[in-house]
């Protein structure tokens, strides 16, 4: 097997491209066997072996930082730097099912909060620069996090030092846990689907090439009118208004586009965003065709049918989830709040029933607490459900908001204790 040959990034570079789309497969064959044993997050990873691969072989980890938003997409990336004991996953003993600073020196930001890793990154950049460092920082998000308003603080600071080194890569596979919505979703659907400008242009400069006379100072012309044809084709102008090189969307499951990309982005001189497409759960059909999250945590699990290999009890999660149904038909004026977790926080069946009363801001929980007062402020009785450490990141606004305003508001805090297994 080519994966047990893999001790450390650089051993990646010694592989032709046929070995390389073959160390993907093995890749994703181990994770199914391995995550199916101990549970883990296992869709997540599956959508971005190929973009890990390609990361690896372009930077220097550990002297360039790479840099993953939340980390639970960072088995790929264990399994490259030297990490390929699974059997402990998530247990003592074990591998952490995130990165760890204690477990890799490849290991950059240990298990922050979604929509942080901009913020690392620009601090990082800073400290690079200040110091006469020529390392490359890398940072991977997710589109999903790019709904957190930290991302957007931090691409505000980014975008200002034009000559700045960084690199930010957007995963984009249309989910965070479920499918990404609001705006931010919206644009990027409308990059995904407008991807042919390269192809225009460049089919646009043969045939002018190949006119006598006019044909070359006509595509001068046309090439210099590049960032107005851009902005008709492809809407990326909120990323290139910003002061932000823009480059994709790149096919994140092909090595050498990926690779080319990133070289691309590594040698320019300032801030860039390579948008990579990658799929959720990709090379294993029950994941495909988990239309909640695409396997994004499983328990144990057959890996051939991906069904749990026992049957859960009751827990506290379906049973408030039961409530909130029973309660929603009691009264008219409940409604429901959720940053992007709509299934793990047991909305699923009160938003089925009651879709028009079910407001998913994305991962904006700060949003969530205020937009909340505002709620209850016109007359509606929302219930706020939320992992307890995510409630972290709204403090303030429960207390200066919610509880100063004297809202009536609901938080219930799930996993507020000792959790799995």
């Amino acid at each position: 097997m080519l994966l047990t040959r893999i001790t450390g990034p650089r051993d990646l570079d010694r592989l032709t491209p046929e070995e390389l789309d073959r160390l993907a497969a093995e890749i994703r064959s181990f994770l199914v066997d391995a995550v199916s044993k101990t549970g883990g997050h296992l869709g997540p990873n599956l959508g971005v072996v190929e973009l890990t691969i390609a990361l690896h072989r372009v930077f220097e980890s550990p002297r360039d930082k790479v840099l993953l938003d939340t980390g639970h997409q960072s088995y790929v990336h264990k399994l490259l730097t030297g990490r390929q004991d699974f059997s402990k996953l998530k247990s003592k003993g074990g591998l952490s099912g995130y990165p760890s600073r204690a477990e890799s020196e490849h290991d950059v930001i240990e298990n922050s909060h979604a929509s942080t890793v901009l913020g690392w990154a620009e601090g990082l950049a800073k400290a690079n620069e200040l110091l006469g460092k020529q390392d490359h920082v890398v940072a991977v998000i997710g589109d999903g996090a790019l709904t957190g308003g930290m991302a957007w603080e931090a691409l505000n600071n980014i975008a200002a030092a034009k000559n700045r080194p960084l690199v930010i890569v957007v995963n984009d596979n249309e989910r965070s846990y479920g499918p990404t919505i609001g705006g931010l979703a919206n644009h990027l659907a409308t990059l995904r689907t407008t991807d042919g400008y390269e192809r225009f242009l460049a089919r646009g400069k043969d045939l002018l090439e190949r006119t006598p006379v006019v044909g070359r100072p006509l595509y001068e012309t046309l090439h210099g009118a590049k960032k107005g044809l851009k902005d008709f084709i492809t809407p990326q102008g909120m990323f290139e208004d910003l002061g932000l090189k823009y480059v994709g969307p790149i096919n994140g499951h092909d090595i050498e586009a990926l690779e080319s990309a990133l070289q691309r982005a590594k040698r320019f001189g300032g801030p860039v965003i390579v948008h990579c497409l990658t799929e959720k759960g990709r090379g294993y059909q029950p994941a495909l065709q988990d239309e909640a999250d695409r396997f994004h945590a499983v328990g144990k699990i057959h890996p051939d049918t991906g069904l749990p290999i026992s049957a859960s009890g009751a827990d506290w999660t379906s049973v408030f989830g039961e409530e909130m149904v029973k309660l929603g038909e009691e009264r008219e004026d409940i409604v429901a709040i959720t940053a992007a977790m709509l299934h793990p926080v047991g909305l699923t069946e009160f938003a089925k029933r009651f879709p028009e009363r079910v407001y998913d801001v994305g991962i904006a929980e700060q949003h969530a607490a205020v937009s909340a007062a505002g709620l209850a402020t016109g007359g509606l009785h929302p219930v706020f459900a939320v992992y307890a450490t995510f409630l972290n990141r709204a403090f303030d606004q429960v207390l200066m908001d919610v509880a100063l305003h004297k809202c009536g508001v609901t938080f219930v805090l799930d996993r507020a204790g000792i959790t799995g297994t």
